[in-house]
């Protein structure tokens, strides 16, 4: 089911709390948003921490610290929403939010770009090198070779 406006165009930017995807959302809405025909879907991936399967020696002093900090992880992940939403509607932008649980972020990305047949997608680049995005990897890296759609990857300031 198509609940897309005829006309509209929809933009996928990824986001996380770092300032390459401050930049990148500060670029798309100076540089390509038109708040009048333009729906921006804004992504953020969590990958909740894995816990261990098998007991320690002090399981309930492991289990309260994996509490604690699913309790921050969850506070910072609310905080990361309210700022985007101040911002979509400090801006007038036709926006939705999406947040993507147990998923890796450039997946995510390309799989609401797809299930919401979006034109465009745009994410920030940390400017990692060659060697260290291949072994930490590289969201801009994976969209741009995984999404059927353009993709800007806005780099860091030089």
């Amino acid at each position: 089911m198509d609940n897309n406006k005829a006309g509209e165009r929809r933009i996928v930017i990824g986001v996380d709390g770092s300032q390459h995807s401050a930049r990148a959302f500060q670029w798309l809405v100076k540089n390509m948003c038109n708040m009048e025909t333009d729906r921006l879907l804004v992504v953020h991936a969590y990958e909740p921490p894995s816990m261990a399967v098998y007991p320690y020696a002090h399981g309930s002093a492991y289990y309260e610290a994996m509490q604690l900090s699913l309790k921050k992880d969850k506070k910072e992940l609310e905080e990361l929403w309210q700022m985007y939403e101040r911002k979509c509607k400090h801006y007038k932008l036709n926006y939705k939010l999406f947040k993507e649980e147990s998923c890796k972020p450039g997946e995510a990305i390309c799989k609401v770009a797809n299930e919401e047949d979006a034109h465009f997608i745009v994410v920030g680049s940390r400017g990692c090198g060659t060697l260290r995005r291949t072994f930490l990897g590289s969201v801009s890296d994976y969209c741009l070779h995984h999404a059927h759609i353009p993709v800007a990857i806005i780099p860091p300031p030089s």
